[in-house]
């Protein structure tokens, strides 16, 4: 038997429960664009030539996982715009990150644990807006 809980649990006409997990995607583009609405997903970004992304979620739980990515050469924007969900977006420790989102009844938490560098060089930033849900960096 699994261990972990389940993401959402649905009851079909016999009383069985259908329980299921985020959708798991990975993607090596240099751009990605995804929308979720009543599910949870999970995206690892593989690019290393990372330009832009952009998630838009709707009563979603939705991770961005950029470990295993690197920024191009002029840096990378994610678009994130959520109603009653919860975005969270990892990154290397090495990454630059300017976080610019507006956060109405709700919240924007930024547990990154990089370092800003002297040098030039490559930045990740993220814009948009989160409505009753949140957004968490780390």
């Amino acid at each position: 038997m699994d261990s972990r809980a389940p993401a959402i649990s649905v009851w079909d006409e016999d009383g069985q429960s259908d329980d299921f997990e985020a959708e798991r995607l990975v993607t090596a583009e240099d751009a990605f664009e995804r929308g979720v609405a009543l599910q949870k997903l999970w995206l690892s970004v593989r690019s290393q030539e990372l330009r832009s992304g952009r998630v838009t979620a709707m009563l979603a739980g939705v991770t961005i996982d950029l470990r295993e990515a690197a920024l191009s050469s002029e840096g990378a924007t994610i678009h994130v715009h959520g109603a009653l969900s919860g975005i969270e977006i990892l990154v290397p420790p090495d990454w630059e990150v300017a976080c610019e989102v507006d956060a109405v009844f709700g919240g924007v938490g930024e547990d990154w644990e990089g370092r800003w560098s002297a040098e030039a060089r490559p930045r990740l930033r993220i814009v948009g807006m989160v409505v009753a849900g949140g957004l968490s960096v780390r």
